[in-house]
C-alpha cells in the first residue's frame, strides 16, 4: 500500500468531484432492503469510493495528479484531517468507520486499484484481471459483510460475486475505456489467441476476435456467478440476503444481454420489465435462501449477538465504555490480519497501531480519533498496562504471518495468551481488580474461552486456510506426519479429528476449572462479567462435547434469553450453576 505519509500535496487548483450518483449504478446501492440505520454508512463508503474512482477515470488529469489526489484521500481517511472541501467524503467515511467499528482496510485496498488505473494498466491474462478485481471490487462485499456482522466464511462467495459484477462493468464499458482512457481490462492475450488486437475495441461493432474475447469472459463470469449462488444462504441478515439475491439475478440477466447484444455498438443495460423481473425473482430467491443460524461477528450489527455483549451491557456506563473501547481495538487489529492484502501493507498497518498506542500512552495533546480517545480515557482511569495491548498486536501478527496451521502446543498456548489472555488481563482491571492478584484467573479464563472459540469455529477457520488444532495431537491421531502439508479441510474431513477435538475440549475444561479455582468466592461479585462469560462459554463447550465431533459444521449456540439471564444473575450475585 502506498506510503500516504510521504505522498505529494494535491495541486490547489484541482477540485475533484464525483460524476455519477448511486442511482446511476448498475446494481442497487443502500436500497430499502438494507437496514435503515446502516444505509448512511453504506452511502459513506460509496461516496468515498465513487470519488476515488472518478479521480482515476478523469481523462483531463495527468497520472501524477491523480496519484496525488488519491494519496490525499487516503491521508484524510487515516488521519481524519482534511481542510479542502473535496476531501469531505474521506472524513465522512472516517466518522462512519469509527461509529461502526468496521475496518478501514477495505476502502484503502480499493485505492490500490485506482492508483493502478491512474497509470492505465492493462490485464495480460485472466489471472491479472482477477487480481485487479481483488482490490477494485471484492473489498465492497467484505465491507458489507462486516458492516452487517456476517461471518467472513461468506467472503469467498462474496468475492466471486463482486468480481463478476466488476467484469460485467468492464464488458459494458470496454469501448469507452479504450477510446477515452486507453485502458483494456479484458485479457490482452485472449485477443491474440483469437487472431485480433485490443485496438479493435475502437470499432463501433465487435469484430469476430473481439466477440470471441467477450464471450470467453462471459463464460468465466458465469462460473463466478455459480460460485456466488451460495452467498444468500450464508447471510443471516434478511435485508442483505435479499439484496444479494437480487444482485445475482441482475448480474445473470446482464450477462445474458451481453451475449445477445454488442457492447461496442450500444450501452447494454437492463430496463423496464426486464429489470423488474430480475428484481422480483431475486427477492423470491432471497426469501427461499434461509441460512441456518450461525455466529455473527463484528460490525455494527454483529456486536449485539456476541456472547460478550450482554455481560458488558449491564456494566456501569464508564466501565462499559472502556470495555467497548478495548473490544473495538481488538476488532481493528484483528481485521488487519483477517482481510486480504499485501503482507507488507498489513505489517505496516499493525505498526501504525503500535504508534497509535504511543499516542494513547503519551502526552501528545488532543486525540481526534474517537476510538483512541475512549481508549486513552480507559487507560488513564483503570491503569491498563501497555504490555497487554502490545501482546494483542503480537498475537494478530502471528495470524498475519500465517495462516496458522497445526501450531505446536507451545505456540498455541502463546497465541491464546496474546489474543485472549491479554484481553482478560485488561478486563479484570476495568471490572474492578486494581492489582495482579487476579492475573492467574484472567490468563486461565482467556485460554479457556479461546480454545472454546477454536473448537466452535473450526469450519469457518478452515475456509480461511487456518487450523488451530495442535500439531502434537494431530500427529498422535495419525493426521500429520513429518514433511506433509497441512490441509485444514482434509484434516476436518477425517473421522480421526474427533480424537483431537476431544483432547482440546478436555484442555479447555481444565482451564475453566483452573480459572474457577483461581477466583476467590468473595471476588466473584466484583468480577461478575468475567464470571458470566466463563459460565456461558463453559455451557457452549458442554454442548459441543455432548453433540460429539462428527459434524463440525453444526455449531451450538446460546439463546438471547440464556445470555441475558446469566448476565443478570451474575450481576446481582447469584450466578447459575455450571
Amino acid at each position: 500500500m502506498a506510503d500516504f505519509r510521504t505522498a505529494p500535496l494535491v495541486p490547489e487548483q484541482s477540485e475533484p468531484a464525483p460524476r455519477k450518483s448511486a442511482g446511476e449504478e448498475n446494481f442497487p446501492v443502500a436500497s430499502r432492503l438494507v437496514p435503515k440505520h446502516l444505509r448512511p454508512h453504506v452511502m459513506a463508503f460509496y461516496g468515498f469510493v465513487r470519488l476515488a474512482d472518478d479521480i482515476a477515470d478523469d481523462p483531463n488529469l495527468d497520472p501524477e495528479v491523480k496519484i496525488a489526489q488519491l494519496d490525499a484521500l487516503e491521508r484524510a481517511l487515516v488521519s481524519g484531517i482534511g481542510a479542502q472541501p473535496w476531501l469531505a467524503p474521506a472524513l465522512q467515511l472516517k466518522a462512519s468507520l469509527a461509529a461502526t467499528g468496521v475496518s478501514g482496510l477495505h476502502a484503502r485496498q480499493m485505492l490500490q486499484a485506482f492508483r493502478r488505473d491512474a497509470h492505465c494498466g492493462r490485464c495480460k491474462q485472466w489471472a491479472d484481471l482477477l487480481l485487479y478485481c481483488r482490490y477494485s471490487a471484492n473489498p465492497v462485499g467484505r465491507y458489507l459483510l462486516e458492516l452487517h456482522g456476517e461471518p467472513m466464511a461468506a467472503a469467498p462467495a462474496a468475492d466471486a460475486l463482486c468480481s463478476a459484477l466488476q467484469i460485467i462493468n468492464h464488458l459494458q464499458d470496454c469501448r469507452t475505456d479504450w477510446v477515452d482512457l486507453g485502458r483494456c481490462y479484458l485479457p490482452t492475450a485472449w485477443f491474440r489467441e483469437a487472431g485480433g488486437d485490443p485496438e479493435q475495441l475502437v470499432e463501433t461493432a465487435a469484430t469476430p476476435p473481439v466477440r470471441a474475447v467477450i464471450d470467453r469472459c462471459l463464460d468465466e463470469v458465469d462460473a463466478l456467478l455459480l460460485r456466488a449462488d451460495t452467498l444468500p444462504r450464508q447471510i443471516a441478515d434478511r435485508g442483505l440476503r435479499l439484496e444479494t439475491a437480487v444482485i445475482i439475478r441482475l448480474a445473470r440477466s446482464l450477462a445474458r444481454e451481453l451475449r445477445r447484444r454488442d457492447p461496442l455498438a450500444e450501452r447494454i443495460e437492463l430496463k423496464g420489465l426486464a429489470k423488474l423481473g430480475a428484481v422480483l425473482r431475486g427477492v423470491g430467491d432471497g426469501i427461499a435462501a434461509r441460512p441456518k443460524a450461525h455466529r455473527r461477528t463484528g460490525g455494527a450489527a454483529g456486536s449485539r449477538t456476541s456472547t460478550f455483549y450482554w455481560p458488558l451491557r449491564f456494566l456501569p456506563a464508564a466501565k462499559r465504555r472502556a470495555m467497548f473501547a478495548v473490544y473495538a481495538f481488538c476488532r481493528q487489529v484483528d481485521d488487519i490480519a483477517d482481510e486480504p492484502g499485501p503482507l507488507e501493507a498489513k505489517r505496516a498497518a499493525l505498526s501504525d497501531w503500535r504508534r497509535r498506542l504511543d499516542a494513547v500512552y503519551g502526552d501528545e495533546g488532543d486525540i481526534t480519533d474517537p476510538l483512541l480517545r475512549d481508549l486513552a480515557e480507559a487507560v488513564r482511569h483503570y491503569a491498563l498496562p501497555r504490555a497487554e495491548f502490545d501482546a494483542i498486536v503480537d498475537g494478530m501478527a502471528m495470524d498475519l504471518e500465517g495462516p496458522i496451521r497445526a501450531p505446536s502446543q507451545e505456540d498455541l498456548t502463546l497465541y491464546c495468551r496474546r489474543v485472549a489472555g491479554a484481553v482478560g488481563m485488561l478486563a479484570v482491571r476495568v471490572f474492578g481488580s486494581p492489582d495482579d492478584r487476579h492475573d492467574r484467573f484472567a490468563i486461565a479464563l482467556g485460554e479457556a474461552l479461546q480454545l472454546t472459540n477454536i473448537l466452535r469455529d473450526l469450519t469457518e477457520d478452515a475456509a480461511l486456510g487456518r487450523l488451530y488444532l495442535p500439531r502434537e495431537a494431530l500427529a498422535q491421531a495419525g493426521l500429520l506426519t513429518d514433511g506433509t502439508e497441512v490441509e485444514p479441510a482434509a484434516v476436518l474431513a477425517d473421522p480421526a479429528v474427533a480424537r483431537v477435538c476431544e483432547s482440546m475440549a478436555a484442555r479447555a475444561d481444565a482451564r475453566f476449572a483452573e480459572a474457577q479455582e483461581a477466583l476467590p468466592r468473595q471476588d466473584c461479585r466484583m468480577l461478575w462479567p468475567a464470571v458470566a462469560m466463563m459460565l456461558l462459554y463453559r455451557r457452549l463447550l458442554d454442548r459441543m462435547t455432548a453433540r460429539g465431533w462428527s459434524d463440525l459444521a453444526d455449531r451450538p449456540t446460546l439463546t438471547k434469553r440464556e445470555k441475558v439471564m446469566t448476565a443478570l444473575r451474575c450481576a446481582v450475585g447469584h450466578p447459575p450453576r455450571t
